[in-house]
Order: structure tokens, then sequence, then C-alpha cells
């Protein structure tokens, strides 16, 4: 009996030990830092805008009519979010910097709600280009808080206009994307010849910036089940003109997303310590070791649970419009805050 105690302590101090040892590789931030210049009109500055439009503003009724909505969603707002023991949110940011160690704006944002008692994952993209109230600032798009005040502005930007209690994140940036993907080996996809076509002008930008040769990756044509490196995924994950603009954007995004978790899903527990050893140094987070255990333990229960992909602004809930020379979605907030709630706690 002393000796099979022995062996339990021994056991169990050596995964205390490990466990920690990989906790230590994490970036652990608040979010705080600004990372990218603003000029004084507010836009953000940065290279390769997407979003950007070169039509003319929209009406300025309309501009106004959209203005005063946001305002009237901040100031209805005169209760505090109530936060749900069962729910735990996190908010996924990947961040379009094209520096290494350097980050920019928020190009992709996907809600992570883990709900216990109703046992599901719901994971919601929430659109780039969703213009709204964020503190200290005029009025931009949802992308614009990371860069104006990092994680920690983004959160409380969420917070503020849709009233949904988020407080942690993970963050990675596109080159740290590159590497987990390559780490687990790749991922498997369907892709067009269309999205392929897409795909290779975003893999020829990635070569230059990672100084390899710019025809390397590309693909010739499209297929099903393609395995696909980290590069190839990222700019599959970046397709913005094929399909239905950004939204079939943030839907690939959570295409990737999804395989990841099926990946990890199918790992033995040393190939999982092998990837989180490599993984580990490329996430940031404020996520504390005593969450992040509990998250790593849970993952059996998890892999049960419901799977639900979703987004806002909801169809026929938002109008394109352009504003300050940005191309913008203003929305129904009221419609796509119930929704969220219905979606998430229901």
């Amino acid at each position: 009996m002393i000796s099979l105690v022995s062996i339990v302590v021994l056991l169990a101090v050596f995964l205390v030990f490990h466990i920690n040892r990989l906790l230590n590789l994490i970036n652990y931030d608040e979010g705080t830092s600004a990372p990218e210049t603003v000029s004084a009109d507010g836009n953000v500055q940065d290279e390769g805008d997407e979003t950007d439009s070169l039509s003319e503003d929209s009406d300025q009724t309309e501009i106004d009519d959209l203005e005063a909505q946001i305002l009237e969603n901040i100031q209805s707002q005169s209760t505090d979010i109530v936060y749900d023991d069962d729910v735990f949110n996190i908010l996924l940011i990947g961040s379009d910097g094209r520096t290494t160690g350097t980050a920019s704006r928020s190009d992709s944002m996907i809600l992570i709600s883990i709900n216990k008692k109703t046992e599901k994952i719901v994971m919601t993209s929430l659109m780039r280009d969703i213009y709204l109230s964020i503190s200290g600032y005029e009025n931009n798009r949802l992308n614009a808080a990371f860069a104006f005040g990092g994680a920690s502005l983004l959160l409380e930007t969420i917070r503020k206009n849709f009233e949904i209690p988020v407080d942690k994140y993970v963050w990675v940036d596109f080159f740290d994307f590159i590497d987990i993907i390559d780490m687990m080996g790749g991922i498997t996809l369907d892709v067009s010849d269309a999205e392929a076509k897409s795909m290779n002008g975003y893999i020829h930008e990635i070569n230059e910036l990672i100084g390899e040769d710019p025809q390397d990756g590309k693909l010739s044509e499209g297929g099903e089940n393609l395995l696909l490196d980290g590069k190839q995924a990222l700019a599959y994950a970046r397709i913005r003109y094929v399909g239905n603009s950004d939204f079939k954007r943030t839907e690939r995004q959570r295409i990737v997303l999804g395989k990841l978790v099926d990946k990890l899903y199918d790992q033995s527990v040393i190939e999982l310590y092998e990837i989180l050893d490599d993984l580990l140094p490329n996430v940031t987070t404020n996520l504390t070791k005593g969450e992040l255990i509990s998250l790593l333990l849970s993952v059996p229960t998890y892999k049960d649970y419901e799977m639900i992909e979703y987004r806002i602004p909801l169809e026929g809930t938002y109008r394109s419009m352009t504003i300050r020379g940005m191309s913008v979605l203003g929305i129904d907030f009221d419609a796509n805050k119930q929704a969220l709630y219905d979606t998430i706690y229901q």
C-alpha cells in the first residue's frame, strides 16, 4: 500500500510539474497595449486594408441615423451585465500584423462560448466591419478597438455594445497561425478552383513577408480533402472576394478552427504534449493558469458537446455603408444582442 501511494504521489508530482512547465510557455498579458498608430481622424493606419472604400460616404442623413442608434444602444444599458456560472466566454483574436511580433487590427474575432448546462459550444464570428462605439474614440469599426487599445479595449467594446460578459481572450497573429497549423501537420479542406486562385495571391504575399520563394505553396487548382500547410490554410481563411465577401470569409475561419479542434481531439496524450510544447509560446492570453488547467482537464468532456457555428450580424439586420471613407456595417443592435443571448445561453 505504501509503495502504491508513493507511485501515485510521484505520478501526480510528475504531472503537475509538466503541466506547469507548459503553462509557463504562454505569454500572459492583460491586453492593455495599443499596438498601432492611429491617425488624427481616428482611422487605423495599416497597409493592405481590404475594407477601405474608394466610394463616397453614404448619405449624411443615413449616417446620422446610425450614429443616433449607436448612442441610444449605449445609453439604454442601465443595468450591469449578468454573468452565468454555466457559461464561459473566450474571445479568440487573430490579428493581421504583417511583421513578426507586431500586432495591428483584429482581423478575426471568434467568441467561443462553452455552456455546461446545455452542453454546447458556440463559435460566433463577430464581423470586423461592424460600426459601433469605442470608449475614448470616435465611433469606428470593431477591429479598430484592438489597434486603439489592445485586447482589453476590444473586450470592453464587445461588452459595451452587445452586453455579452466576456473578459478573457486568446490572441495569435498571422505568423503564429502559420506555425500552429504546421505543428498540427496541416489540415484537410475542400477548396474550389476560384478559392485556390484567390489563395495564391495571399500565399505570394506571405512568401514575400517570410522570405521564401514567391511561388512556394501555390495551388494549381482546387480539390476535395486537400492537405493544406500553415500558409495555405491562412490564405484560405483570408479569402475575401470569393463568395459573399467578408461573411464567407468568417465562415472559412470557423471551418479552419473546427478542423484544428478535431485534430486536437484525435491526438494521444504524448502527441498533445509535444504539440502544446511548440504551440503555447505563440499564444498570448489573460487566462489564468487555473483557468487553463480547468479547460485542459475538461477537453474529454467538451468532445461530446454540440458545436454550433454562428455569426453577427444576422442576415437582414445590417446595411452596408461608407463612413469617413471606411466600408462599415450598420447593424440592428437589439436584434443581434437578442440573437447572441438566445444562441449562447438558451
